[in-house]
């Protein structure tokens, strides 16, 4: 149940910059300056009125950035219980994975991203790849900016699913053996069970998590905090996973199909227009989101949009 790397550990400095293409000396001017190669993409606003910060990368850090991915992070064996951006593991595999159970705890990890310190990130390095302590401090370096990991880098989703690498799959284990099913997709935790849980079985489950947070300086976000019984709606990922399939409300449909004709009607008027092209390509990505959890309303939403699709590219 624990996470793997099953490669031979990185000892020095000189191996490290051959396995990334370059040079030693490329390699020590990109850990003296790896912050500068940093920049704000995108700042969102979340539902509780705090921000999300996106970062991006300059390209001659990000090239390394994706050597990283590919020549360690990619080639780790992550369990099951790890949902969120890894090849053939999404929002609906993780969401399938809980359906129809008489009870679903979720927990949220309060900006999960900004509070891994690059402390922790050594950690995953010098710890789980067992790299040594110069290769481990130059490659925590190399992924964080100003001290912390930072959402947005190609790196960052991979080292998350890391962070809790061994105290996580103990708790696996122990949750398992009580009849519990646990799942983590980035920040979002999500436990269930075929079975009625009492109020000590609860408390007990929650403490472990919110024990496994705080190990990697973490905070649950207390807001988002939920415990859904089946007679209730059970809500992951905006999705209803009370039956033996993930299925969009009501609500999530109703305004697809509008924003669909909302189309129809912005194409009679203004079809070639910059401000259509965007309605356009927003609402074609939420039909083929909702595609993928109801095929055939999906499938006729999809047909009605390819019938008014933009000429202009600009």
């Amino acid at each position: 149940m624990i996470p793997k790397y099953l490669f031979k550990p990185v000892a020095d400095l000189d191996v490290l910059a051959k396995i990334l293409g370059i040079t030693r000396q490329e390699l020590d001017d990109l850990y003296h300056s790896s912050d500068s190669f940093f920049f704000l993409h995108e700042r969102k606003q979340k539902s509780d009125g705090s921000y999300r910060d996106i970062y991006n990368v300059k390209k001659k850090l990000k090239i390394i950035h994706g050597k990283i991915s590919k020549e360690f992070l990619k080639k780790v064996y992550y369990p099951d219980y790890l949902q969120g951006s890894l090849k053939d593991k999404d929002f609906l595999t993780n969401a399938k994975n809980h359906l129809g159970k008489k009870i679903l705890i979720t927990e949220d990890i309060t900006n999960f991203f900004p509070s891994i310190s690059k402390k922790i990130v050594f950690e995953v390095w010098a710890g789980f790849f067992k790299f040594s302590k110069e290769v481990s401090e130059y490659l925590a370096e190399l992924i964080t900016f100003e001290g912390y990991l930072v959402q947005g880098g190609k790196t960052s989703s991979y080292i998350c699913n890391l962070i809790f690498w061994s105290r996580e799959s103990e708790l696996v284990d122990y949750l398992t053996k009580k009849g519990y099913k646990y799942t983590r997709y980035v920040d979002d935790i999500t436990v269930s069970a075929n079975k009625i849980i009492t109020l000590k079985e609860k408390t007990d489950i929650i403490r472990r998590i919110y024990s496994l947070l705080k190990s990697v300086g973490a905070k649950p976000n207390r807001a988002k905090h939920q415990i859904m019984p089946r007679s209730k709606r059970q809500i992951m990922h905006n999705l209803s996973v009370n039956q033996n399939k993930p299925s969009m409300t009501k609500k999530k449909k109703n305004m697809i199909k509008a924003a669909v004709f909302e189309c129809e009607k912005k194409f009679q008027t203004a079809p070639n227009s910059k401000e259509y092209l965007k309605l356009f390509n927003t609402t074609m990505g939420r039909v083929n989101h909702m595609k993928r959890i109801h095929p055939k309303i999906g499938d006729v939403l999809q047909k009605k949009l390819k019938l008014i699709k933009p000429q202009n590219k600009f």
